[in-house]
């Protein structure tokens, strides 16, 4: 086969090298301001996807704050729940109803209702040593018009 490419070309094929011309492109303002628009309209577009991911962020950072919130204000509440349970439980109950029975004034068959009142005259003088009002010009007051 080698005798044939010999014959062929006239040259053995190690030494046959073609030269082939490299053609330059011109740089044209066209080419040159495509490539600057692309670029840009990249340049933009990632811009606008870092914002939206950071805009993103943010409201979901401010979500999850506002679930922490509402999920104490929902353990708050289900506590509360729970003591009134407790509370509703015990006013279902026979003393319960019997002592506010017994608030109101109402006595069982036989029994004598016995009544402690209190006196509820304002004591004259403080433990710090102020008038009854507390207020020293109104104290004032008072004495000056006790001397007439």
């Amino acid at each position: 086969m080698r005798a044939r490419c010999e014959n062929y070309f006239g040259k053995s094929p190690k030494r046959m090298a073609i030269k082939i011309p490299r053609l330059k492109k011109k740089n044209s303002f066209k080419g040159r301001l495509i490539l600057a628009a692309t670029g840009l309209g990249v340049l933009c577009l990632l811009g606008f996807l870092a914002v939206s991911n950071w805009r993103i962020y943010n409201n979901r950072r401010e979500l999850a704050d506002d679930i922490k919130k509402l999920q104490e204000q929902i353990q708050i509440l289900e506590e509360r729940r729970q003591t009134l349970k407790a509370g509703l439980n015990a006013a279902q109950g026979e003393s319960f109803q019997e002592e506010k029975m017994r608030e109101q004034g109402y006595k069982k068959p036989g029994e004598e209702v016995i009544a402690v009142l209190q006196d509820k005259a304002p004591n004259a003088t403080k433990q710090d040593g102020a008038g009854a009002s507390g207020n020293f010009w109104l104290d004032l007051i008072e004495k000056i018009k006790g001397i007439k």
